[in-house]
């Protein structure tokens, strides 16, 4: 097997990007190609592809964003700022997981901001366990609850703090 290659996701990714996000999300949390791309405009030291044998097998978009206040799905951004770490998505291939692409993705993206002291998101598609296992904890508040709510009847809020 090929040595995996991590690396700034790129407008050369989406097509296949948008592939995987079809392949791992149910269509109502699918984001457009427009909001796909803003976030890797607005914060591409924050977006990561990981490939291998020159295929993407995992991404990340992530960008600064205030705390406690998840986007709307689907929504274009114009801006990326705020105190957290707020992770938008986070999809690895069918056909590679159980093989870290989710924590290489998530250390290179920490590597590259050792600053980060908090990251928030919202767990979809029955991935709370999995966050949980990387360190996320449940921070749902009844203040964002409706905001959260948009993103499916099982979605989860989480924080994680680093010290």
């Amino acid at each position: 097997m090929a040595e995996a290659i991590i690396r700034p996701i790129t407008l050369a990714d989406l097509p296949a990007a948008l592939a995987l996000q079809a392949e791992g999300y149910p269509e109502a949390l699918w984001d457009g190609e427009a909001a796909f791309v803003s976030r890797m405009v607005v914060a591409p030291d924050w977006c990561w592809a990981l490939e291998r044998d020159c295929r993407l097998e995992g991404y990340l978009l992530s960008h600064p964003w205030a705390s406690f206040s998840p986007p709307t799905p689907d929504t274009v951004l114009d801006r990326a700022e705020g105190d957290v770490w707020y992770i938008h998505d986070l999809s690895t291939a069918r056909h590679a997981r159980g093989r870290g692409v989710g924590g290489a993705l998530l250390a290179a993206c920490e590597a590259a901001h050792p600053a980060i002291r908090r990251s928030e998101l919202v767990a979809v598609a029955g991935a709370t366990p999995y966050w949980s296992r990387m360190g996320w904890r449940p921070a749902m508040t009844e203040a964002i609850a409706g905001q959260v709510a948009k993103y499916g009847p099982a979605a989860i809020y989480m924080a994680r703090n680093w010290d």
